[in-house]
């Protein structure tokens, strides 16, 4: 799959599955220095993800700032028709100052099996 390359950064498109409903998501960031997998509330906001009770919230730092977030199981992510299960995922603003949905981030790429190309900017999976 190709990536994107915009303003020095990698984006991909990515499919959420959470209670059987998928979601395709533009825009988000492959991040292999975030240790999780990060999306925009607003990005999920049409299948009903919202802080509950159940969730875990954390205070997460990075280049972007800080920034409180609440972490989920989901079904699924799914890079290029290739599937990480099972995974928890974390909700958050990313109000960082440019256009993003989401931090693709180690721990979906491991449990992918993602081979990144960067000479070709494409992303594949090793089986």
């Amino acid at each position: 799959m190709k990536l994107i390359l915009r303003d020095s950064l990698l984006f991909a498109p990515v499919t959420l599955v959470y209670r059987g409903v998928r979601l395709e998501i533009d825009d988000v960031l492959v991040d292999t220095g975030s240790a999780t997998t990060l999306l925009s509330i607003d990005a999920v906001a049409s299948l009903g993800i919202y802080p509950e009770t159940t969730d875990s919230l954390r205070r997460i730092r990075g280049v972007g700032g800080v920034e409180y977030v609440f972490s989920r199981p989901v079904d699924a992510i799914a890079i290029g028709g290739h599937e990480a299960s099972w995974l928890d995922i974390e909700f958050g603003g990313l109000d960082y100052g440019f256009k993003m949905n989401g931090i693709l981030g180690l721990d979906a790429l491991l449990r992918a099996g993602a081979v990144l190309d960067l000479k070709n900017l494409t992303i594949d999976f090793s089986v």
